[in-house]
């Protein structure tokens, strides 16, 4: 499995954030910064934090690009914390500490493209929040494709009227499957080769060749832009993205206090077209998934 090279770690001063990805207390980069060696810091982060969690699928599900205005948002103050856990925000302030904070006159939500240097390509994403502290513009903000990032407010591109109503109409797949069996034998299922060609069945798929670390496989995606698959914070999650469309796939197990059962969370997408096709499909492999887990 190809691992993205780029990853690069926010620190969070000062800015309390409830928000976790894949059920725990610190960022995905965090972790990344572990594992992936960094390359070369073309722009310094906010010095504010700011977490990259594109697994936080369970708070910032995918929004199909018709829907994004109807995501929750607070305009005008700041979000209470009973806003911001429903997902209406994504950034806590500590207004004690910092009492010049205000938040910034944007009508959101708003729908921007953002470069996404993981990925290694704009982005779509809803921006739900924006602020100003200390001398930084800061937005929190939910991928299209699920999960959530921030960055500077001149790091975002807002789109006009104009190019939003050029955009044609878009859906993701979302899949969720209970799997009565721990992550590890899930992990191999979805990895190794030995159960690729019977999953690749249960996509039409003649061939048994890899060209990533996953046994799914959609074709007309385009190039590969980023790939990543590993164990974060004691959960596995993979994701690879593509350039066509801005297609990208997630495979995302949470695993229970015990380790014998796991949820397989599954997101595909954007489809422009065959929304259902692709749905039945990809619902199919899952099952194949779970029945191939659940072997004793």
């Amino acid at each position: 499995m190809k691992k993205s090279k780029s990853f690069q770690l926010l620190f969070l001063l000062a800015i309390v954030f409830y928000s976790s990805c894949a059920q725990q207390e610190n960022s995905f980069q965090e972790k990344i910064e572990k594992i992936v060696p960094q390359v070369n810091k073309k722009a310094e982060p906010h010095r504010y934090g700011g977490w990259y969690c594109p697994d936080n699928l369970n708070r910032f599900p995918a929004v199909d690009i018709k829907k994004w205005r109807t995501v929750p948002v607070v305009n005008g103050r700041f979000a209470t914390k009973e806003e911001f856990e429903k997902g209406a925000s994504l950034i806590d302030v500590d207004l004690e500490k910092y009492p010049k904070a205000k938040v910034l006159p944007i009508q959101l939500p708003q729908l921007a493209k953002v470069y996404n240097r993981y990925s290694k390509r704009n982005d779509l994403i809803i921006v739900i929040q924006a602020f100003s502290i200390q001398s930084d513009s800061i937005v929190g903000f939910r991928y299209l494709n699920g999960g959530n990032g921030s960055a500077r407010l001149n790091e975002v591109e807002i789109l006009s009227e104009v190019e939003i109503l050029a955009m044609p109409s878009s859906k993701f797949v979302s899949v969720d499957i209970h799997i009565e069996e721990g992550q590890q034998k899930i992990w191999e299922v979805l990895t190794q080769e030995k159960y690729t060609k019977e999953l690749f069945a249960v996509l039409g798929l003649n061939n048994t060749k890899k060209e990533l670390g996953v046994n799914f496989k959609n074709e007309g995606v385009g190039a590969v832009t980023s790939a990543y698959g590993d164990k974060l914070f004691g959960n596995y999650y993979i994701q690879n993205d593509f350039e066509k469309t801005n297609y990208t796939e997630k495979f995302f197990l949470i695993e229970d206090e015990k380790g014998e059962a796991t949820e397989l969370k599954i997101v595909c997408g954007p489809f422009v077209e065959g929304v259902e096709l692709q749905k039945d499909k990809i619902e199919k492999w899952s099952k194949k998934v779970k029945e191939l887990s659940e072997l004793r």
